[in-house]
Formats: structure tokens, sequence, C-alpha cells
């Protein structure tokens, strides 16, 4: 077998095998990618750990495993990940620290690779590493930790310097972007979905009332819900199994998974988890839940069958608060009118 892939999900911008780079100055991460890396976000439909996996496949890789964000590169879990990768007779090793979408491309690689006739390479763009090393297994030694030889081959190292699409995932903001980028036809990712009109797309099994205007390029995932009069503004993309009530707007914002937004909001720049919000412009992150304007749908419908049984058999504490939000105008950001045209 010639090339396999290890992808490391979750460390931090910057802890690279390449290189230590320093950190100061940039954007903290929202408490959200804190709580799950953004790579495995819902991106249209896809997240962009799948998307890699994907390329990856489409590229002939066979043999990829995937770490998870409390593996670290010294770790057993990494040194048996590679001795397994080369005990399967494997030639290259394509370690992957994913902090971005990259497009590239992995042929182009493995040739610079070749020909530089280092068992090392090391991507990078001008911006500095992208956390993507080339690994000849025959330069591996028995007697020494992966990360020590690692540390050794460095002054032996060749550097591929890629100049196509790539987009750092750091924060929130860095994820609208991507999602801006995509829906635009910037990059080459694509929705999950069909795309019902010119820039607007539909997951499997949306459900979209009659009612509801979409204006494009926006996006609505597999089985999410968007009720009577909502609008789903441009830049917009609503992820699978998310609910939007009556008569709200969603403008340049993403709804994440799982995801009920209440009626009568306007929601704009804004990145929605469950009951988290984010607003982007005004850099500022709140816990939303207990008011009931957005929530995580699986709590919600948890809340709806304690209610029922509760009024069914008169049990549960009757002080227990369980909102439910109405289909009244909610507070967030009342919505009275919109301009929105076709």
């Amino acid at each position: 077998m010639e090339l396999s892939a290890i992808i490391i999900v979750g460390q931090k911008s910057g802890n690279t095998l390449a290189a230590r780079v320093a950190s100061e100055g940039t954007p903290r991460p929202n408490q959200v990618a804190k709580a799950r890396p953004i790579v495995s976000w819902d991106f249209l439909g896809q997240s962009v750990l799948r998307r890699t996996v994907e390329r990856l496949r489409d590229s002939g890789v066979q043999l990829i495993s995937v770490l998870d964000s409390d593996t670290l590169v010294d770790s057993q879990t990494f040194q048996k990940a590679v001795s397994d990768h080369t005990r399967a007779g494997v030639e290259h090793v394509l370690i992957v620290e994913l902090n971005a979408y990259c497009e590239f491309n992995l042929n182009e690689l493995l040739t610079f690779h070749r020909q530089s006739g280092c068992p090392l390479t090391n991507m990078v763009d001008d911006r500095g590493p992208l956390g993507i090393t080339l690994l000849s297994t025959a330069a591996l030694d028995a007697n020494s930790s992966v990360s020590n030889r690692l540390s050794a081959l460095a002054s032996c190292s060749a550097t591929f310097e890629f100049s196509g699409f790539v987009h750092r995932l750091s924060t929130a903001a860095d994820y609208r972007e991507l999602v801006r980028f995509a829906l635009a036809g910037i990059c080459q990712a694509k929705p999950v979905g069909v795309e019902i009109k010119p820039g607007v797309w539909l997951g499997e099994e949306a459900q979209l009332n009659s009612s509801v205007r979409a204006f494009a390029p926006c996006f609505i995932g597999a089985r999410a819900k968007v009720r009577g009069g909502a609008v789903i503004a441009p830049g917009s993309a609503i992820e699978r199994f998310s609910e939007i009530d009556c008569g709200t707007v969603v403008e340049a914002s993403s709804i994440l998974p799982h995801t009920y937004v209440a009626p009568g909001l306007r929601l704009s720049n804004a990145v929605v988890h469950g009951g988290r919000y984010i607003h982007l412009g005004r850099n500022l992150e709140l816990e939303l839940g207990a008011t009931g304007l957005v929530d995580s749908t699986e709590r919600r419908s948890s809340r709806r069958l304690l209610q029922t049984l509760g009024s069914l058999f008169s049990f549960g504490n009757p002080g227990l608060d369980l909102p439910t939000p109405s289909r009244a105008p909610a507070s967030l950001d009342y919505v009275r009118s919109n301009t929105f045209t076709e």
C-alpha cells in the first residue's frame, strides 16, 4: 500500500508537527468551538472532517485513521496509529492536523515529496504551516517514538508551498465566512441537497411551508423544518433536523443541527447551536436555552414529553418550569416587517 492518512481533529491552531507557531493576537475560540471542533460542525450538510475524508478516498487513500481532539501528537494513541499503518505496508503516511478546509491535490503533494528526496514534507501557504505533513515510513526508527523521530527529521524536511483554496477555522466567524464562500461558489464545497431553484438548496426530506420565502443563496438541510411566514435570507444555512418557527427571519446566519428557533425572531449575522447564540458582529455569545428563544430540538422534545405525562397522570414537581414558546412574536429582535424581494 503506497499511502495512508492519519487525521487529528481538534489540535489548536499553530500546534503543528512542522512548527510551534506563536498564537498571540489570534481570536479566542468560541465556547461552542471549544466544546466541539469546528471541523466537525455541519457545513452545508457535511462537516469539513467528512469532506476531507471523502477527498482522500477519492484520491485513492483506503487506510484512514481519525484521532479525536483529546489525542496529542506524542501520545500512545498516535504512536500506535502510525505503527499500525507501517505494519500494513504503507510507504507514506499523510498526517493532517485538521484546523482548516483545504482543497489540496494529494497527487501533486506526493509527486513533490518523491522528487525532493526528503523523508518529511510539510505543506505551507503564505500564512504559514497548514498542519499537513507527508512522512516516508522508511525513515521511522523502531527504537524511538514517532514524535521524537519527526523532530529529528525536521532539519532535513522539504516544504511544499500551497497556493490553492484554504480557509482556517478557529472561530465561529471563520466558519460563517466559509459558509458564505461555499454558497457563492468560491470554493469547491457543494451543499448536500437538491438545488430547487438557482442558489436555493434543499436537503433530503426538508419541510418548507408554502408561505416560506427562501432567497438565494441559501441552504436548508435534511429533515429541517421551516414554518409558515419564515424568511431565509441570502447567505443563510439551516442545518439538518433544525426547526425555524413561524414568521422568523434568518439573515446571513447559520443554524446548526438540532436547533429550534422561536417564532417572530430576526437572526442576523449569527451562529446558533441549541441554546447557544453567537452574534458575530458584536462578538457576543449567550446561553439562551432557558428563555425558549432558541433551544435544542431534542431538549424541547423531552420537555414536551414530561409536560404531557404530568398533565395525564398528575405527577412530577408542581413547581417545575417547562417553557414552551408560544406562536406569538418573541423578543430577541421583534420582526414587524421586512424588505426582502424576489
